[in-house]
Formats: C-alpha cells, sequence, structure tokens
C-alpha cells in the first residue's frame, strides 16, 4: 500500500511531519500541556537513532502514528528494549486498524502485547501530561 506521504518529506506548513501530528500538538498547546517536538534523539543498536515526535515536560515520549507499519513496530520494540528506562506511549489516529489486510492483530493490540500504554488521538489521557 502506498503513503500518503513521503516517510521523511514536506512538513505540514505548521512544521509537523504530518497532519495527525500537528492535530495532536495544537490539541496539546490548547490544553496548556509543555512538551517538545523532535527535539530528542536516541541511540540504537541496530544502525538507525530515533527522534520521538513528542516529549511531555514529564519526559514521557508520545510517538503520534497514523499509519504503524512493520519498520516503525521494530523501531519501537529495538528501542524500548534499549532504553527500558525511558516511559514511551503511542498515540494512533486509529488503533483498532490491523496491522495488514490479512491480520488479525490491531495496533492497540501490538502495544498491549509490548506493554506500551496507547491511546487514540488527538487528545492525550490528561493523566500522562501530569508532571
Amino acid at each position: 500500500m502506498a503513503r500518503r506521504f513521503h516517510k521523511y518529506g514536506r512538513r505540514t506548513r505548521d512544521g509537523y511531519r504530518s497532519g495527525f501530528e500537528s492535530e495532536v500538538a495544537h490539541t496539546l498547546k490548547e490544553l496548556g500541556v509543555c512538551f517538545e517536538y523532535e527535539k530528542h534523539k536516541y541511540d540504537l543498536v541496530i544502525p538507525r537513532s530515533y527522534t520521538p515526535d513528542i516529549v511531555l515536560a514529564n519526559g514521557t515520549v508520545v510517538e503520534v502514528k497514523g499509519y504503524f507499519d512493520s519498520d516503525d513496530r521494530r523501531l519501537m520494540r529495538v528501542f524500548k528494549e534499549q532504553h527500558p528506562d525511558v516511559d514511551i506511549r503511542m498515540c494512533f489516529q486509529n488503533p483498532h486498524q490491523k496491522l495488514s489486510k490479512t491480520a488479525k492483530m490491531t495496533y492497540a493490540m501490538w502495544c498491549d502485547k509490548h506493554n506500551i500504554p496507547w491511546c487514540r488521538g488527538p487528545r492525550l489521557p490528561r493523566r500522562w501530561t501530569l508532571l
């Protein structure tokens, strides 16, 4: 399935990589939640680094996903293994989307299996944003 946008391509007018990331960020701003967007970078053993979408003021890392492909899932698994001290959470546009056409597992089920808290965006649960 072709992506609607290039993974590392152009940004939205307000500087975000996707419209959904922009929507989540604007919702956080409306709620007065302090956060940083793509300011942190983590080195990984695999030949790649990871830059989280949002890091809340309390240190919680929030990855915002509309489309959660196998590369992204692998990256999340590796990151969680190599940085177990970092509190990472997922915010999905549609958490009940299946991983593939033939899969029975959804994005939410995958997170549950890997002990990663998740929510349906664009609003984050208030308890995630508390210091």
